[in-house]
């Protein structure tokens, strides 16, 4: 069985041109799954993170001279939580959507590799107890969800490690919605942060200005490297530079924009919600982007895609279009809230440029004004 390193490097390759979504390769034999189905069966667990449908876990290998010390170093075990009212999608339906939709779309060289595995019983109750402990120790009380046996993935960690600092972000919607105002002087990532830090703040709560992601495509250098300063306030200059560099290199965000507005060219959150292209560009709205900044000046940055899972739009066409008619009945486009909020919207920064008026101050340092 080779590491999991090795399949991963195999999987970050771009798939080979011309090739057909029915014509992809599975990376392992129906063999190799087995011997992996039963090192895991052997292996011990960490609780690492989850959110609301998903548990994420380090894993450590039986001590077994006949597998390779490491053999699941750079992997995590990402396993479904049977949770009350929440309905995500089967495992197997989203490998397939990632393997035949989102890697020939948006190229497999940009997302974060996942492998389709097996939990026995004795695996979901040992994650279920490390997951019960981990979630006692953090004072979690009154959670339904459970693990069961079943599809799970292997996925390559993109976190921190001795080589690597690591930064994650969600780019969000990398252009305006087309339902926005003609008017707005908002982006739809930042109306909705408005509108989220408004309720935060009638809580008494503090809030923090959000990043708007237009800054990471934008056509001024100056511009991108506030957004990245925002992002990364932690990192040095030159990491903040070098990652500039591998976005406007690799072009990932781009390709996502691209992709949203091609899903999303009108009104198809009304008219066409079921439409497969507009549910890619809603997958793509709500992925996130990691990032993996060697030490080594002269080794690649690494820049890779995840959570791009299958959007179920019986359950969140709904939620989505009240979420517009909030954003344009109550004002947020166009900053008519009662109590004003900062967003630092590029599309605020743009205005003023063109009109010579003040600038956005989360702009002011690398613009100088």
């Amino acid at each position: 069985m080779k590491p999991l390193k090795d399949i991963w490097s195999e999987l970050s390759k771009p798939l080979p041109a011309g090739l057909g979504a029915q014509n992809i390769r599975p990376p392992v034999t129906p063999k190799e799954l087995y011997e992996l189905s039963y090192i895991l069966h052997r292996s011990e667990f960490t609780h690492l993170a989850e959110g609301r449908a998903n548990a994420v876990f380090r894993i450590k290998e039986p001590k077994d001279p006949s597998i390779p010390m490491g053999f699941f170093q750079g992997t995590l075990l990402r396993v479904p939580k049977a949770t009350p009212d929440v309905t995500p999608c089967d495992y197997e339906t989203l490998q397939d959507f990632q393997e035949k939709f989102i890697d020939v779309n948006v190229g497999r060289e940009h997302i974060v590799p996942q492998l389709l595995v097996r939990i026995t019983p004795a695996v979901a109750n040992a994650l279920n107890a490390k997951r019960d402990h981990a979630l006692r120790a953090k004072g979690v009380k009154g959670d339904q969800s459970t693990i069961h046996a079943g599809y799970a993935m292997l996925v390559e960690d993109m976190g921190p490690s001795a080589d690597y600092i690591a930064l994650e972000f969600k780019p969000k919607w990398l252009a305006q919605s087309p339902m926005a105002p003609n008017d707005a002087t908002r982006c739809r990532t930042c109306a909705r942060e408005a509108l989220r830090n408004g309720k935060l703040r009638k809580k008494g709560l503090k809030v923090s200005t959000p990043v708007c992601p237009l800054g990471l495509i934008h056509h001024d250098r100056r511009v991108v490297m506030s957004t990245i300063d925002r992002l990364a306030p932690r990192w040095s200059d030159r990491d903040r530079e070098r990652l500039a560099d591998a976005l406007k290199e690799s072009r990932v965000l781009e390709r996502l924009r691209d992709l949203q507005e091609e899903g999303d060219p009108g009104d198809a959150l009304f008219t066409h919600p079921s439409d497969p292209r507009f549910g890619l560009a809603m997958t793509l709205r709500d992925c996130s982007c990691f990032v993996r900044m060697p030490i080594d000046p002269d080794a690649p940055v690494i820049i890779k895609l995840a959570d791009v899972d299958k959007k179920n739009w019986r359950q969140k066409q709904s939620y989505w279009q009240k979420r517009h008619d909030d954003l344009v009945d109550d004002g947020w486009y166009n900053e008519k809230e009662d109590l004003p909020i900062e967003t630092a919207c590029v599309l605020r920064l743009d205005y003023c440029l063109e009109r010579g008026l003040d600038i956005p101050p989360a702009f002011r340092t690398r613009l100088k004004r």
